[in-house]
């Protein structure tokens, strides 16, 4: 017999009661070969019913905007600063908008942000709580051709942390794994039409609107029309000329219009020109939709990121009429990432640590909101349908006000016990061409990244933030600030720019050669242009 739900005081489902009514899985089409028999933890993509997501920014190639400018230079470090902070936080993030996160394999040996809890040095409090969150299946990876996360690893990685991972799942833990089928020929199929997806789409670029590509990507109107008239036309062209019985793949993008010349892509140099990172940008999000878009889960973009709606992909009554379904689910998937976008920043869950997001997942906060996540984009969009204009209100309200709840109780496990009292300080931080320049308040003026004597007599852009911290917080994991990113400048000459800058100040600069401690969990907001 069913247990029967329970409602709350304000009319939502218990937590406990939710965790009772997994989410009604779609029907399976009738005459349908049967599955191969499977072991308990040779998972699917419809045994993943507790909201399940996959995250962009744990791609290995994923950068944040300003991040992947540094990346241009030819002076640029062998890793990009801030690379792996930004990409913890966004792990962070997507642990604690889903109930299962789904990662590719690949990124567990190659993406510092993930390895780096699981390695030999890692701190043990970090590597129990990263088994757990794989025992609990908070994480579970995705196998694309391999049957075992045994087997060896055919691309570059880092050696360390591959046979960390061999015993992190063999020793330490017993995950679940999943693939979108567990029958080679039927995998094979499946994984062939995501790389013909890509391949399709890529010359497609060309096409796109200037203006709301400008809009989306956050650059001028004037170098998105050259992107379509220069680099995107290229593609174009070039893609027609591959062979066009095999798939194109992102890394033979990379190499031929992104990578730097003599170098690998995983090394993560670019080549200098305006249009590199923004093309750069359509590529990875266009290659990240690819798996989530086949197995039907949602796909979460990183807010420092361009969001979904930048390939602008048709959602118009004419293509819903020739295929309800798919536009139906199209328009989810549009839906559901413009909603994580708006309700965190970035940093909004950076600084806390593995223990203290498993602490939260356990609360009836955290259960009630990632419940309305579930009811609202699975279940009023199932089977195609989209909700009327009150229906979708009312449930977007109420994720809203059952994220402000869950995000009052992370702000409590982030301050482990010690309440809201708060000395806030404040700091300004200006970051262009590899230099990072920090003003806190009772505090010294520091460079903080790069050295003047790097900079070259050309334009670049200058981010400008501003970031609130917690005073007591600042050296701990533990405790949320907030910042804001304010329109990007573009400077005319780096060097000569840069040496303004610091007259005007006229004061003493310390000169670290190190890139600022990061900040207890900021929740950051991207200031709009005007």
């Amino acid at each position: 017999m069913t247990n029967p739900v329970q409602h709350g005081s304000d009319g939502h489902i218990d937590p406990a009661a939710q965790e009772q009514v997994p989410r009604q899985r779609d029907p399976e089409p009738e005459g349908q070969a049967p599955q191969p028999v499977r072991r308990d933890n040779q998972l699917v993509f419809s045994d993943l019913t507790h909201y399940p997501v996959m995250a962009q920014a744990l791609d290995n190639q994923w950068l944040p905007t300003e991040l992947a400018e540094g990346r241009q230079g030819t002076n640029a470090p062998r890793k990009a600063p801030g690379a792996v902070a930004a990409a913890s936080a966004e792990l962070r993030r997507s642990l604690v908008n889903s109930g299962t996160l789904v990662v590719n394999r690949a990124f567990f040996v190659n993406n510092e942000a993930l390895y780096a809890n699981f390695v030999p040095q890692a701190e043990p409090a970090d590597r129990n709580a990263f088994a757990q969150l794989l025992n609990d299946r908070a994480i579970v990876p995705y196998l694309l051709m391999e049957r075992d996360g045994t087997e060896d690893f055919a691309f570059a990685h880092d050696v360390v942390a591959g046979r960390a991972w061999r015993r992190l799942i063999t020793e330490e833990s017993d995950p679940g794994l999943v693939r979108l089928d567990w029958d080679e020929e039927a995998n094979r199929a499946v994984t062939d039409r995501i790389g013909q997806r890509f391949t399709r789409q890529l010359p497609g670029l060309k096409w796109l609107s200037p203006p709301q590509l400008a809009k989306d990507l956050g650059i001028p109107l004037d170098l998105a029309t050259s992107m379509g008239s220069g680099i995107l036309q290229d593609i174009l062209h070039w893609a027609g000329s591959q062979d066009h019985t095999a798939n194109i793949t992102r890394n033979a993008v990379y190499k031929e219009f992104l990578t730097r010349p003599g170098t690998d892509p995983h090394h993560g140099l670019l080549r200098e020109g305006a249009e590199i990172v923004p093309t750069k940008q359509l590529i990875d999000l266009m290659y990240n939709l690819g798996l989530p878009d086949a197995s039907g889960l949602v796909a979460l973009t990183p807010p420092g990121s361009p969001p979904r709606r930048t390939l602008q992909e048709d959602v118009s009554p004419q293509a819903r009429a020739q295929d309800p379904e798919a536009i139906g689910l199209l328009i989810r998937n549009l839906v559901a990432d413009s909603l994580h976008r708006a309700v965190d920043g970035p940093n909004s869950y950076a600084g806390l640590s593995l223990a203290d997001i498993i602490a939260l997942r356990e609360t009836g906060e955290w259960n009630t909101y990632v419940g309305s996540l579930e009811t609202f984009l699975h279940d009023s969009f199932r089977g195609g349908r989209i909700p009327d204009p009150d229906e979708f209100s009312e449930r977007a309200a109420t994720v809203a006000r059952d994220h402000a709840r869950m995000l009052r109780t992370a702000r409590r496990a982030g301050r482990s016990g010690e309440g809201f009292a708060r000395e806030i300080t404040t700091m300004l931080v200006l970051e262009s061409g590899g230099v990072a320049l920090q003003i806190a308040s009772g505090e010294e003026v520091s460079l903080i990244s790069g050295t003047l004597q790097m900079l070259t007599a050309v334009g670049g852009a200058m981010t400008v933030r501003l970031e609130f911290w917690d005073k007591a917080a600042r050296d701990r994991r533990s405790g949320l600030g907030h910042s804001l990113t304010l329109p990007t400048l573009r400077l005319g000459n780096l060097q000569k720019d840069w040496k303004t800058i610091l007259d005007v100040y006229g004061g003493p600069v310390v000169e670290t050669g190190r890139v600022a401690p990061a900040r207890g969990g900021q929740a950051d907001q991207q200031a709009r242009h005007g």
